[in-house]
């Protein structure tokens, strides 16, 4: 029995040291990397992918109902989303496990964002991504590539996540005009 588990052990030791066999990180893409083109699925069920904004800023939010200060920070984004243009940026909050019923019911609060909402009913997008907390967000620049990434941040960071998004406008697009401010969070109460 003792021969047996050395030779488990023994295995697994070696299949964790081989090269390629994991196949993603469990903390996703670092800075520099692609991003997975996979973000989610639309209202109607079909896939959001980051090929259909080739060219622009894309920022990716990963989101869930039960994350109180995700339900802050979501509006402060469809502001951002304003402030810079759907020319230059795209924000795509992914909501993240959240029931077919809770995810209709946000989608109905926020009727009219411009932002794109996409759904992640089993996780496995935001696995492929390394998110393991919420919120969760990732800048990437006009090829998909991961530029910066921000997890488990409190209310004090929006606004300078906020800037470095902008400031990331003015370098990818250094003719057009500078983004309007976009508005800091109103505090949780």
């Amino acid at each position: 029995m003792r021969r047996l588990a050395l030779t488990v052990c023994s295995v697994l030791l070696a299949a964790t040291l081989l090269p390629g066999v994991a196949t993603a990180s469990p903390r996703g893409p670092g800075v520099g990397d692609m991003a997975p083109a996979l973000l989610g699925q639309d209202p109607d069920g079909k896939p959001v992918t980051l090929d259909a904004w080739h060219g622009k800023l894309v920022v990716v939010a990963f989101w869930n109902t039960r994350c109180a200060y995700c339900l802050v920070e979501v509006p402060t984004l469809e502001k951002l989303q304003q402030a810079v243009g759907t020319d230059q940026l795209r924000v795509v909050a992914v909501s993240v496990n959240d029931t077919s019923k809770d995810w209709s019911s946000m989608l109905r609060q926020m009727r009219g964002y411009s932002l794109v909402q996409a759904r992640d009913p089993s996780g496995t997008v935001a696995a492929a991504w390394g998110v393991q907390m919420f919120p969760n967000l990732w800048l990437l620049d006009t090829q998909g590539r991961v530029q910066r990434h921000y997890e488990g941040y409190l209310e004090d960071a929006l606004p300078g996540i906020l800037e470095d998004v902008q400031r990331a406008a003015l370098e990818a697009f250094p003719q057009a005009p500078a983004p309007a401010p976009a508005a800091t969070p109103e505090p949780a109460r």
